[in-house]
């Protein structure tokens, strides 16, 4: 038996090409380099993202370094302000001392004018014991009486009856009691002792403020010319055979009436 030949099919593949088939390599080849320049240009941006983000950081870290060092300042200079405030309290409050410091010397200094003042004024009584004060100027017997005082610096002698050396000159004549001495009636500096021709001596002070005050009586002076004496100072020592002291008081010059000058109640 004869077999027959089996027929194999063929089969064939007709493919179509496009008239563009070179071109698509190069397309591909094409897309592939976009693909390329896509990915360098975000690889690009990323590492500029990054770099600016590193450089934004380190902007960041500088700023905070430099904020640093201002607020380290700022606290230097808070401190200074503490340092300075508390140095003007301080300063104040030693000014408000000096101030009541020097009110406080002032006030001293003034009392202490004021009682300098005080004590250079010869308002006290010239004598230490109680004494009667004579009217000269009703006295009969000029020379035996203490009347008829006298200008004792013109020299020129007056009598009772005229009154006029009285007017002129006035003189407080004080009996006083034998255990009764003269004292200063104010601080002051013996700038004379002389003799008296009523009286046997004289002593004058002055008391450095246009105040003047002299001193009549039949003793011996217990101080000398340059002597600095206080109120109260002894000037004569009273006794039977001096009882009466001459009493007068000059200001700048002029002679003021003893008893408008004295302080009785003193």
């Amino acid at each position: 038996m004869i077999r027959k030949k089996r027929k194999i099919r063929k089969h064939y593949t007709i493919a179509v090409t496009s008239d563009y088939s070179v071109d698509k390599t190069k397309f591909y080849r094409s897309r592939f380099n976009i693909f390329k320049l896509s990915v360098w240009t975000m690889v690009i941006v990323l590492i500029l993202g990054v770099g600016l983000m590193a450089f934004e950081l380190y902007e960041v870290n500088n700023m905070e370094s430099k904020l640093a060092v201002l607020r380290d300042i700022i606290n230097e200079q808070d401190e200074i302000i503490d340092t300075l405030g508390n140095e003007k309290a301080e300063l104040s409050s030693q000014n408000q001392i000096l101030n009541n410091t020097v009110a406080m010397a002032l006030r001293e200094k003034e009392k202490e004018e004021e009682e300098s003042a005080a004590r250079h004024l010869p308002s006290a009584f010239p004598l230490t014991g109680s004494a009667n004060i004579r009217d000269i100027s009703v006295m009969d017997e000029p020379e035996e009486e203490l009347a008829g005082y006298f200008n004792y610096d013109a020299g020129d002698k007056y009598n009772a009856g005229g009154n006029k050396a009285v007017e002129e000159n006035p003189i407080t004549v004080f009996e006083m009691s034998s255990i009764s001495d003269v004292v200063a009636t104010a601080e002051g500096t013996v700038t004379a002792i002389t003799d008296d021709e009523i009286f046997t001596r004289s002593v004058t002070i002055d008391h450095g403020n246009g105040y003047v005050t002299i001193y009549r009586n039949n003793s011996d002076p217990k101080v000398t010319v340059g002597d600095e004496v206080v109120r109260g100072a002894i000037l004569y020592v009273g006794g039977e055979d001096n009882i009466y002291l001459g009493y007068q008081i000059t200001y700048n010059g002029e002679y003021l009436d003893p008893m408008d000058v004295i302080d009785i109640d003193g």
